[in-house]
């Protein structure tokens, strides 16, 4: 398993996975057009892909510009193995390294994605107009420094 920056050749793949999922399906398929994934290479964030073997079976996409995550998904037979945690942490991370002090995103209330961000430790701050849940998470303190001697 290997986390790595997403490039723009995994533009495809990446919509593969997006198409894929149980939960939080597209309205209407292929409505996350390339040009708003670019927008994350290029402009917006950063992002990371999740590859077995030679094979993209995971995303994630955080927005630096409105301190968010945009996306975090996996093929379904890929869940339940830590790669989301592992995926999602990269990229909270990353945002904090850039000076975000509070990170948000929206899910589905009463899934196993809202479950999954608030057993990571998110808080629900309220609901979208589309009834979905606000969720944020705060930068961590760092530890003080023990008392010099």
């Amino acid at each position: 398993m290997q986390l790595r920056v997403a490039r723009w050749e995994d533009i495809p793949a990446i919509q593969l996975v997006r198409n894929a999922v149980r939960e939080n399906r597209l309205s209407v398929a292929g409505s996350i057009k390339e040009a708003d994934v670019a927008s994350y290479l290029e402009a917006r964030g950063r992002g990371w892909v999740c590859e077995a073997g030679d094979r993209i079976v995971g995303f994630t996409f955080a927005d630096a510009i409105d301190a968010s995550i945009w996306a975090l998904f996996l093929l379904p037979e890929w869940e339940g193995q830590g790669l989301g945690r592992r995926l999602l942490e990269t990229a909270c991370n990353w945002l904090f390294a850039q000076g975000v002090k509070e990170i948000r995103l929206s899910t589905a209330r009463h899934t196993r994605a809202h479950g999954f961000y608030l057993k990571l430790g998110w808080r629900e701050t309220g609901a979208r107009g589309n009834g979905e849940a606000k969720l944020r998470l705060r930068r961590p303190r760092a530890p003080a420094a023990p008392p010099a001697s």
